[in-house]
């Protein structure tokens, strides 16, 4: 309940960080997981550029029996990325560049968010079974 938030200057953190970055991201299992109220967004996919290349895509990672409810709008200087359920963060920070690969959901509940799934990435695909 209530986590994730603003650090290191503007950048924001959801309840939970999926980030690939210099070691492959692949065969990760998240399973249960109830996020409610979350500061900013619930789920973030993020991916480190080397470059203008991405080091290591997001492959073969699956969550199951999600449930994310609550993530509003904050109002503050942070709104624009605030208030997402799930986020496929396009452009996070500097050296970095749009989350790159792919997540399955099984069991995903969304509810009472501003935006339940931002996805403005070409790069990245989240698939709901």
């Amino acid at each position: 309940m209530r986590d994730g938030g603003h650090f290191w200057g503007q950048q924001t953190f959801p309840a939970l960080w999926l980030f690939s970055a210099s070691k492959e991201f692949r065969g990760i299992r998240v399973s249960d997981v109830d996020i409610q109220g979350p500061t900013c967004s619930g789920i973030m996919f993020q991916t480190k550029y080397n470059g203008t290349t991405p080091e290591h895509p997001v492959e073969d990672t699956v969550l199951t029996n999600v449930s994310i409810t609550g993530a509003h709008r904050s109002g503050d200087a942070f709104d624009a990325k605030s208030g997402i359920g799930i986020w496929a963060n396009e452009l996070p920070e500097p050296g970095q560049g749009p989350a790159v690969g792919s997540a399955t959901f099984t069991g995903l509940t969304l509810a009472d968010n501003a935006e339940d799934i931002r996805n403005r990435t070409t790069t990245f695909t989240i698939n709901r079974t």
